[in-house]
């Protein structure tokens, strides 16, 4: 895995992908989502997978990757119908993937199906960029996390995320506990799903999250706290 930057709460937008990913979201709300990546530097958006090459020209010329879902936000859909998605993300101009698991399949402990699956998507990829495994840790229980970085892991995977931020169960640092132990640094993690304040952050990040996913608005105002903070 290439090397990645220390943290640095001060730092924060450098961390942190902002997103917009709701059905409802539309040409403006992609436009403001450009405006606050270039506003305050954030590493990466995130759109639907439709809306990629527009992003893309939105934020020629800046510091912010695009970034698209892969099975979103269900990871329901077939082994196929998610590896033609990747394909296309990446023919479109994604420089990130994150991939919804098969959260069905891996609660009936069925990690084969699974593991198969991420494989095919993480070939398909083939390190042409970051490739991150949602694994919805809302829906899961310990054994069930575990068995998903595993897979996550075995398939080839850098990357393990928490969760998609729709399951309505808020990531917290005892998830993050329980992934980096299963880990183990076989793989990086990333943070999405309710992550509200610097304490929560900071604690995160001392477990060995590099990378984070909010809304823009709590991301914003969570850089501004952090600067504040240090007098920057």
């Amino acid at each position: 895995m290439p090397e990645q930057p220390t943290f640095s709460i001060t730092q924060l937008p450098r961390f942190v992908d902002i997103s917009c990913v709701q059905a409802s979201h539309n040409r403006a709300d992609i436009d403001e989502l450009a405006r606050r990546a270039r506003e305050s530097n954030f590493v990466s958006a995130h759109v639907l997978p439709n809306w990629v090459p527009y992003l893309r020209d939105r934020l020629e010329g800046s510091q912010t990757l695009v970034g698209s879902p892969v099975g979103f936000p269900s990871g329901g859909a077939t082994t196929a119908t998610k590896v033609f998605e990747a394909q296309q993300l990446l023919d479109a101009g994604a420089q990130e993937l994150d991939v919804v698991v098969n959260i069905g399949r891996l609660r009936s402990a069925d990690t084969g199906y699974v593991t198969s699956e991420l494989a095919q998507i993480a070939a398909v990829v083939d390190g042409a960029v970051p490739l991150r495994a949602i694994l919805e840790v809302g829906h899961l229980t310990e054994e069930e996390i575990r068995l998903g970085c595993d897979c996550a892991v075995e398939a080839g995977i850098d990357w393990v995320k928490t969760a998609t931020g729709w399951s309505g169960v808020p990531s917290t640092v005892e998830h993050i506990r329980i992934i980096a132990d299963q880990l183990a640094g076989r793989a990086r993690m990333k943070a999405a799903g309710g992550i509200r304040d610097l304490k929560t952050v900071q604690a995160m990040a001392d477990l060995g999250v590099t990378r984070f996913g909010m809304n823009a608005t709590v991301a914003k105002e969570l850089a501004q706290q952090a600067a504040e903070a240090e007098g920057v």
